[in-house]
């Protein structure tokens, strides 16, 4: 039998139809599965009236029946995997990513690509510039705000602070919100022919001009004679202009060389553009995101291990970056705009802004083939908006909310849901791994998979499988690089 429309429900006028439909019920067993609370709080009607119609959703919706396990069984027939160029870690997930679940991503901050201790960094604290060596600055924010363990490093708070960021070809400053250190036995040592000396880790990325554009390589790839960007100012002329947006050139490389170090290398984490200013002379420096595969993997064929559809991706942070995408698609062999028109993006300004996006993504779905959705990140706006324990329960709310509305995106659409997460430290735990995933048990129970990215030496990382449904805890290593997740 065809299903009833919503004003044929007992109480739905034309108007509260309306409203029902803007707030995304538009069937029937959405309306069935909602409280009564939540309906009566979107309709602007009763909470009785709202038990009435969601008892009648209740009758005329198809709320379906039990299944047998072989009946399950057939239906999942309909998943497909979505590859990570990573065969170990493809096999860790029992052959790859499978639609209509979320994968979480959670790490530590600190990217092991990292510069010596004596780098002078340019950075400003309550409206303050300056520059000093990024060891004393280090030590400077460990007495205010003390340190805590990192896997195999040490990271610090660094509240208030801004640095000079590489963002839309321009430099601007930019919020920095911790520095990391840990030990490495050698380093490279790069002079340019301008006069600069940078002396970083093998696989610190800088930004090297090809063809005209910047293009970040790992400084162990970097050739004599090719030219890197750097700042078109000193020093002197940025602390007199430090909130004004500066301008790039470009300088060649002389000379590069390895050396024992076996000291402490250091990095500002910077959440907004991944790079900072630092080095002898005002040089371009970064610091590495791990996301993006993922979208490209999504746009190829099924053969390929592709999902032959389209991507959306929530940016809360500001992190997505075209030229990424360019990389890893022209390391597949793809056309790059291709990829590009078929990844939607949607910048999220606040945690109700983002619960919308997910909305109008159910919505986009109707007209282009979906097949994965990136929340990048799923807890920065919860956690700056919720502060404290007595938001805590509303912040959980709100958070499951989005959760299983996400959830219902991948169920309908047949996708893929990747978040990534921020981590926070337990001071409590005396032993083992103090890093724990923002969220709680709302998003620990809702994903249907859990991944633990941690630091590993030359440029590796170690994915670690939480949770899972059917797969083992297990862990596999992998490789980031420009061409993005490799073994």
């Amino acid at each position: 039998m065809p299903e009833k429309k919503l004003e044929e429900l007992p109480g739905v006028g034309p108007a509260t139809a309306e409203k029902l439909r803007d707030a995304g019920y538009t069937d029937l067993m959405s309306i069935a599965v909602e409280s009564p609370k939540t309906l009566a709080e979107i309709a602007e009607i009763g909470e009785s009236t709202a038990a009435k119609i969601i008892a009648a959703a209740k009758q005329a919706a198809d709320i379906g029946g039990f299944e047998t396990g072989d009946q399950v069984l057939e239906r999942r027939k309909n998943i497909h995997k979505l590859t990570s160029c990573s065969k170990a870690l493809d096999e860790l997930m029992g052959g790859g990513f499978e639609t209509q679940s979320i994968v979480e991503f959670y790490g530590e901050f600190g990217s092991g690509k990292c510069v010596s201790a004596e780098t002078p960094v340019i950075f400003e604290q309550d409206g303050l510039p300056s520059v000093s060596e990024i060891e004393d600055v280090f030590a400077f924010y460990e007495e205010e705000y003390g340190k805590e363990i990192f896997d195999s490093g040490e990271i610090v708070a660094t509240r208030g602070t801004r640095v000079l960021g590489f963002i839309d070809g321009v430099i601007t400053p930019v919020c920095a919100s911790h520095i990391y250190r840990e030990k490495v036995k050698e380093l490279l040592e790069i002079e340019t022919v301008r006069g600069r000396t940078i002396t970083l880790s093998m696989v610190h990325r800088l930004p090297v001009v090809v063809d005209g554009r910047v293009q970040w390589l790992q400084a162990g790839r970097i050739k004599k004679d090719q030219k890197i960007a750097v700042v078109d100012a000193t020093y002197h002329e940025l602390l007199r202009s430090f909130s004004k947006r500066q301008r790039i050139s470009s300088d060649r490389i002389k000379s590069i060389r390895k050396s024992q170090y076996n000291d402490y290398i250091y990095d500002f984490m910077v959440p907004d553009g991944h790079s900072f200013v630092g080095g002898s002379l005002p040089t371009i420096l970064h610091n590495t995101q791990l996301c993006f595969q993922l979208a490209v993997n999504a746009t190829m064929p099924f053969e390929r291990g592709g999902l032959e559809g389209e991507v959306i991706v929530i940016d809360t942070e500001n992190t997505f970056r075209p030229e990424r995408i360019v990389q890893m698609a022209t390391a597949l062999d793809l056309d790059p705009i291709e990829t590009l028109q078929k990844i939607h993006v949607a910048r999220a300004y606040n945690s109700h802004h983002q619960m919308l996006l997910v909305e109008k993504a159910a919505e986009l779905a109707k007209e282009r083939p979906i097949r994965l959705m990136i929340v990048d990140s799923l807890t920065a706006h919860f956690r700056a908006e919720y502060i404290g324990r007595g938001a805590l329960a509303e912040r959980q709310q709100t958070l499951n909310k989005h959760m299983h509305d996400l959830m219902r995106f991948a169920d309908v659409n047949n996708a893929v849901i990747a978040v990534t997460n921020q981590v926070a430290a337990k001071p409590d735990a005396f032993f083992g791994d103090p890093t724990r995933p923002i969220g709680g048990h709302i998003v620990g129970h809702t994903a249907t998979f859990r991944i633990y990215l941690r630091k590993s030496k030359g440029g590796k990382r170690i994915a670690r499988l939480i949770d899972s449904p059917n797969l083992p805890e297990a862990e596999v290593v992998i490789t980031i690089s420009e061409e993005g997740i490799r073994d």
